[in-house]
């Protein structure tokens, strides 16, 4: 109900899918015994319409899911509408991702009704993972090019070139005297890696994207909305840089936009910062 209210406030567009959603029924959140694990966006053909499967656990992952598949669903949604050929409705990964990515950025201003006074905590725990995950991103990406390069390596040595990875991306990391993981074994815990090859990359490139949009909704909402919106409808229709340049977006390969990016985010979660410890939960 609260994310229906929401969805509402959020926009005409977004009330209106969200709406369709309910009366339809097109959920699937609790955790159930000897449901699958996981949670994702998938679309049912036959009807036009998306749905979301998910595992709520009580906890703040709760609301992540269900605004980033929101995101995927909404696009699919407004797809349906437009494209005739509905294994079409998704478009590339790199970009369904922003879709996604952005929407819970999207849900910062609501996130009161979810956490009451600790809403300021969740928009700073959200962002800072926003932040702190790209360089992990990369170093999986960057992995699975030199395992990929050389099939014949050993688990051990796989092991040696994660662990000289994390040294390299994340330096920060401390594993408290853990062998196994010390020597590089935390790259197995990542399931992309296994059966999706070469798709976790998207999701820094999606993130990019999410944050310029979310940066450009804290100096105009409505432009920031209408950009969302135009990465909508050019989704599909171009390439990658194609769609971000006519939504005008940064595409995150050029000179300091990853840098620029962090030094907004880093300042964000500062002014954040600075209202949890003054006793403030934010509107």
């Amino acid at each position: 109900a609260k994310a229906q209210k929401m969805y509402h406030e959020l926009s005409k567009e977004t009330g209106e899918f969200f709406d369709f959603m309910v009366e339809h029924e097109l959920f699937d959140l609790e955790t159930k015994p000897g449901k699958q694990t996981g949670g994702y966006c998938t679309f049912l053909n036959t009807f036009k319409a998306p749905f979301i499967f998910s595992n709520f656990n009580g906890t703040s992952a709760d609301v992540d899911v269900l605004t980033h598949e929101a995101g995927h669903a909404f696009e699919a949604y407004t797809a349906a509408k437009q494209i005739p050929f509905m294994d079409m409705v998704f478009p590339t990964s790199e970009v369904a991702e922003i879709h996604s990515m952005t929407m819970e950025h999207f849900a910062y201003p609501w996130m009161n009704a979810f956490f009451g006074e600790k809403a300021d905590d969740y928009r700073y725990a959200h962002l800072m993972s926003a932040l702190e995950v790209i360089p992990y991103m990369v170093c999986v990406d960057e992995f699975q090019h030199k395992v990929f390069e050389n099939i014949g390596m050993t688990a051990k040595e796989r092991r040696a070139i994660w662990h000289q990875l994390e040294l390299t991306y994340m330096p920060w990391r401390n594993y408290d005297g853990h062998k196994f993981l010390e020597e590089g074994g935390f790259w197995m815990q990542k399931q992309h890696i296994f059966v999706n090859p070469f798709y976790y990359i998207d999701y820094v490139l999606a993130q990019t994207c999410a944050m310029q949009v979310h940066f450009l909704c804290e100096e105009n909402r409505e432009k920031g909305w209408n950009c969302y919106m135009d990465i909508l409808r050019y989704s599909g229709k171009y390439g990658f840089t194609d769609t971000l340049h006519k939504a005008g977006l940064q595409v995150p390969f050029e000179d300091g936009v990853i840098r620029t990016l962090s030094e907004k985010a880093i300042a964000q979660m500062e002014q954040l910062s600075a209202r949890i410890q003054g006793g403030g939960s934010g509107e």
